[in-house]
């Protein structure tokens, strides 16, 4: 019964006295398991079955659920390879004592079952007392009800021990598997054992160079928003293939040019520092270049949904100029668009709550341009582009510029053409039948419209004002089964607030209907509800998964710091009895705690500089075209982050320079 007791004992003394290993490891264990449970929560939350929207936020959930997973597997065994290398000798010397390899095994799968017995349930309790907290949060980013009442998830419960039951029992794995294969002695003399000087791996430093370039030269350069999200996570792969390069030879490669610098290496705090990292760079290397693309995933997680939610207004107004659009296709449904006006007009002025009212109509096709000549119908070798019709008559009405065209004259507004000819021809196909035209004058503005407003700056388009309606319905004659024609009208409402215009859309709608008008519409404060729980969801889950890859970042910097403080023990150790003052072991720690705690800040910077052209693209499709101010969010996230990494670099600095101090007491 005693014995039977012995290892369960043995294995609680070992996780106390190791309290400095294990703490932070249950620590990141438990906010991770927590986090899971909370994701799961929301992902199976039944009060949002009801709420509009609620697809959007639950979609968002099960993607972090997914990042968390696999985060939560990183972090645990990482953290578990640490603790597990710190304690080699303590291994060594139980097997010394005479304890067989079984008994260790039975002394690791206790401490494991431990371990996940307090991260796991700890994580869950945290979990479910937070959960509550979590829902209300993501309900206020999202503008949405507040639900009052608690709720636990057996759901999250059974899928959150699951996942860690499956990882702590993927650690014990991994230690029993070491265990078996270590010997007794080179266990006990782990923490003695050299590593060699490293070779610089050119190949490596080559496919870095090529990786990492690669992944800027696409970030750069890909200008079409379509393309870039296509195209980003091609880019996030190979920039994250030559991070892991770079750092694990390319750092060597820098160490050695450092070292054949005699006025840089030839100093009491550089020649320590340079010559410490060298030979343990093979083995840190990873970790630094994990702190860096964790880094640089908060950054761009946390910067994009911030500037999401700031410049949400400005996206809704430029994706929605107009409180009312009502949309009459005059293909499908022919009939007097007069008839419609005076309906939606009459209807509106019975309850004054029109501020704006203005319609006209619209014509648009999908062309090719080769030279100076339009086809309605495209081939390989044309340029293609966006094309909107409009009469003179209501682009005078429209913007007060009154013009008179004669049947062949245009004004033109383009973009995303560099050159157009002055005289050119529209035809059906290339080579046929064709209407030729010449451009007046050059306009600086287009009408805009919930459908034009998509259009994306590099895309050629192409605005014309024709003389009148049969020059305009010629054009679309040409080939009718291509071209398009609405019949708009586009209302701004004087209410004050979102609330007030919601209720006098309803009201104008509900007026119409019973008219018996059959008229579409789009109504901006309709779609203004999307859009606050789509971009708060944005807004919800990179906060959550910022946290998490802080949380992650943090773990990493913390127990690398604290690796760098017991290999650098004895080795200071060492200096001290050779003659190098304190002053000077002091000043070589502060030199290379800085170069190992800076470099992946440093190269997280990089890559949101060369990530920032492809980021703001991507916000194009959100209709988020400020790219001052995606530079500012980019900037202050980028300053918090710094803030944050510099007090983690602080508090663990301090644990490594009580570690190799410890040296000086002995």
């Amino acid at each position: 019964m005693r014995k039977m007791g012995f290892f369960p004992r043995l294995a609680l003394v070992n996780l106390v006295r190791n309290g400095r290993f294990y703490g932070p490891y249950l620590l990141s264990c438990g906010a991770t398991a927590a986090m899971f449970y909370i994701l799961e929560f929301l992902s199976y939350n039944k009060g949002l079955d009801n709420v509009r929207g609620a697809m959007y936020l639950k979609s968002f959930a099960n993607i972090g659920c997914f990042v968390a997973m696999l985060l939560a597997a990183v972090m645990l065994l990482y953290a578990n390879s640490f603790v597990m290398k710190r304690r080699q000798r303590e291994l060594g010397l139980y097997n010394v004592l005479g304890l067989e390899k079984r008994h260790i095994a039975q002394v690791c799968f206790w401490e494991t079952l431990f371990c996940a017995a307090v991260g796991i349930t700890g994580g869950i309790a945290a979990g479910i007392l937070l959960s509550k907290a979590m829902l209300l949060l993501m309900l206020k980013t999202a503008r949405m009800d507040v639900q009052f009442g608690m709720e636990i998830s057996w759901i999250g419960i059974t899928y959150t021990v699951q996942l860690f039951g499956v990882l702590f029992l993927l650690t014990l794995v991994v230690n029993l598997y070491r265990v078996s294969k270590a010997k007794p002695v080179e266990l006990l003399h782990s923490a003695q054992a050299g590593e060699r000087e490293p070779r610089t791996k050119w190949p490596i430093v080559a496919l870095g160079v090529l990786t990492l370039g690669a992944g800027y030269v696409i970030a750069i350069t890909t200008r079409n928003p379509i393309e870039a999200m296509l195209l980003f996570f091609v880019a996030v792969f190979l920039v994250i293939i030559g991070t892991y390069c770079l750092f694990t030879a390319g750092s060597i490669a820098l160490l050695k040019r450092l070292r054949a610098n005699p006025k840089f290496y030839y100093q009491t705090r550089h020649f320590t520092a340079v010559s410490g990292l060298l030979y343990r760079m093979k083995q840190n290397a990873v970790g630094l270049a994990s702190i860096c693309i964790l880094s640089t995933m908060v950054l761009v997680t946390v910067s994009t949904t911030v500037c999401l939610n700031i410049g949400l207004e400005n996206s809704l107004n430029e994706m929605y100029p107009y409180d009312l659009e009502f949309l009459q296709d005059l293909d499908r449904q022919p009939g007097d668009s007069m008839e419609y006006l005076e309906q939606v007009q009459k209807e509106a002025e019975s309850m004054e709550a029109v501020k704006e009212l203005r319609y006209y109509n619209r014509y648009w096709v999908y062309c090719g341009l080769r030279g100076s000549e339009i086809s309605l119908n495209l081939t390989e070798d044309c340029t293609r582009v966006e094309m909107e019709l409009v009469t003179a008559s209501d682009y005078g009405r429209i913007t007060g510029n009154n013009v008179i065209l004669a049947p062949d004259e245009v004004l033109v507004y383009k973009r995303g053409l560099e050159e157009f000819p002055a005289d050119f021809t529209i035809a059906a196909h290339f080579g046929e039948e064709f209407l030729p035209f010449h451009i007046r004058d050059t306009i600086k503005e287009y009408i805009h419209h919930g459908s034009n407003t998509l259009i994306i700056d590099d895309e050629a388009f192409l605005f014309l004002v024709v003389s009148d309606q049969a020059a305009a319905e010629g054009i679309m004659n040409l080939d009718t089964s291509r071209t398009g024609s609405q019949f708009r009208i586009q209302l701004n409402l004087n209410g004050d607030t979102h609330e007030e215009k919601v209720e006098q859309t309803e009201a104008l709608i509900s007026r119409l209907r019973k008219s018996g008008s059959a008229i579409g519409f789009v109504s901006k404060q309709d779609q203004a509800v999307e859009f606050y729980i789509m971009y708060g969801g944005f807004l919800f889950l990179g906060i959550f998964l910022g946290a998490l890859f802080l949380l992650a970042t943090v773990l990493i910097m913390y127990y690398k710091q604290i690796s760098e403080g017991y290999e650098d023990q004895r080795r200071f150790q060492i200096m001290r009895q050779v003659g190098m003052t304190n002053r000077e072991v002091q000043g070589s720690i502060h030199s290379q705690v800085l170069l190992v705690f800076f470099l992946p800040l440093g190269a997280a910077g990089l890559h949101i500089l060369a990530a920032f052209p492809m980021l703001s693209r991507l916000l194009v499709l959100f209709q988020l075209t400020d790219v001052k101010l995606f530079a500012v969010c980019t900037a202050g996230t980028m300053l918090v982050f710094c803030a944050i990494y510099a007090l983690v670099f602080l508090l663990t600095a301090r644990t490594y320079g009580r570690i190799v101090s410890a040296s000086e007491r002995r």
